[in-house]
């Protein structure tokens, strides 16, 4: 077991070894030479050279203020927003009021002559209506047939129809 794991060992130094190596020969096998000196200097035109002083004093703080702060025109718009070459989608139109849905109950109907009254239900109370009046000012009672009661939403001005169960 031991010899195992002293095999384990000569290989992976062996590998480390030969991994140093080769990134000593691909960087240029020297190790001693810095790449920034060992560039020529090369002899600029005497009206392009700038002079570079050294700062003498260690306490020295930069003059932040000197500094300008760079604008954006409104032009520039906004430089991290999302763009895409998608189109954007039509725009919605939107959909007219519906009125709400008929809670009424259909209750029965008696016709006498012609004219017809309807009884209707809506929650505990109980409603007797004839074609044409209202009821709680929301509702009207247009039309009665054998088969449905016609009503008309007052504030959208909307027709609705309640089923009476009457036929098939």
């Amino acid at each position: 077991m031991k010899t195992a794991g002293r095999g384990r060992i000569l290989w992976l130094g062996g590998a480390l070894l030969a991994t140093l190596l080769a990134t000593q020969w691909v960087s240029g096998g020297d190790g001693g030479v810095d790449p920034v000196s060992a560039v020529p200097e090369q002899k600029a035109p005497a009206r392009e050279m700038k002079e570079i002083r050294p700062v003498d004093d260690d306490g020295a703080q930069l003059e932040l203020e000197r500094l300008e702060r760079r604008k954006f025109g409104t032009q520039a718009g906004d430089l991290f927003s999302r763009q895409s070459w998608v189109p954007p989608p039509p725009p919605v139109k939107p959909q007219p009021p519906a009125p709400p849905p008929l809670m009424f109950k259909y209750l029965g109907k008696v016709t006498e002559g012609d004219e017809t009254q309807v009884f209707l239900a809506l929650a505990e109370r109980n409603y007797v209506v004839k074609i044409g009046e209202k009821i709680d000012h929301q509702y009207r009672l247009d039309e009665v047939t054998d088969h449905t009661i016609t009503l008309t939403y007052i504030p959208l001005n909307a027709k609705q129809m309640l089923s009476t169960g009457g036929g098939v």
